[in-house]
């Protein structure tokens, strides 16, 4: 959110006030020696713009900043726990997720978090290569083509990650693979596209489950307890984040290996369903 802006007629009359200006210089000296710095020195080291350092202390994620008379300036503490929410979001987590993990985790912690979360790259939990396409592209194996509203579909499900005006990076090429065998098999675009969405929303579902209730869980747990064995004025351990890497590395395969084990299970349980349900209304 947009920072709040003085009216002409006060920063007018700022400029003529008898009060001692802010110093020109980001960062001073707190009370206690910490070097503070402006939400504009914030932003500059952390290369998080000010409108979204301000939107997450709105949302909560943030604790308010020290005044001093009408500048607020921010710690440590503040600069830590926006690395880790920053790099948390360029890993896809939503806002809600990012709450869920920061919830009751104490004081001094997110050091531990921002050090762990900054091993995970964008694709740790990936196992495809993501491949470039153009839009006009996508939809070129059905006899029919695409409209505008089912390119736009293709585009913006998740699965894939905008890189130009025509073009996309797919994330997962072996879903378009079977889209393209669905197409041979004149399976519809409309349907193909239906199931797409379906897939993607019960996926998210349950990936935010294993997130929020496993992985934050035991990053939560792991790092609050580092923290509390960590002396005062101490960096984190990095052993610390090598061993939740480790952890993670094993959870990743338990993770997806489970969605493929109980989905043939499942599918075959909801085939069966359907047939009785059809065979108990078809006339005899």
């Amino acid at each position: 959110m947009p920072g709040s802006i003085t009216p002409p007629h006060r920063r007018s009359k700022a400029r003529t006030a008898t009060a001692k200006p802010a110093p020109a210089e980001s960062h001073v000296a707190s009370a206690v020696g910490a070097p503070d710095m402006t939400v504009d020195a914030l932003a500059a080291r952390t290369g998080v713009s000010v409108r979204n350092i301000r939107a997450y202390q709105t949302a909560g994620l943030m604790p308010p900043p020290r005044l001093q008379g009408r500048v607020a300036f921010y710690d440590a503490e503040h600069q830590g726990k926006l690395e880790l929410i920053r790099d948390l979001r360029q890993q896809g987590f939503r806002l809600e997720a990012i709450r869920a993990m920061l919830l009751d985790t104490p004081d001094g912690a997110w050091s531990e978090y921002a050090l762990i979360s900054g091993l995970f790259s964008t694709t740790f939990f990936t196992v495809e290569k993501p491949q470039r396409k153009a839009i006009s592209e996508m939809a070129s194996h059905w006899a029919t083509p695409a409209t505008p509203e089912q390119k736009a579909r293709l585009s913006q499900n998740g699965l894939y990650r905008p890189i130009g005006p025509d073009e996309v990076e797919m994330l997962s090429p072996a879903l378009e693979r079977i889209g393209i065998q669905l197409a041979e098999l004149d399976v519809p675009l409309d349907t193909v596209l239906d199931l797409q969405d379906k897939l993607i929303d019960h996926s998210r579902a349950i990936a935010k489950v294993y997130v929020e209730q496993l992985f934050l869980a035991l990053l939560k747990n792991l790092a609050s307890s580092a923290q509390d064995q960590r002396p005062s004025g101490k960096a984190p351990d990095v052993r610390l984040a090598e061993t939740m890497k480790s952890l993670f590395e094993r959870l990743r395969p338990l993770a997806i290996g489970s969605v493929s084990a109980a989905f043939p299970v499942i599918l075959q349980q909801e085939f069966d369903r359907s047939v009785q349900k059809a065979m108990k209304k078809a006339p005899r």
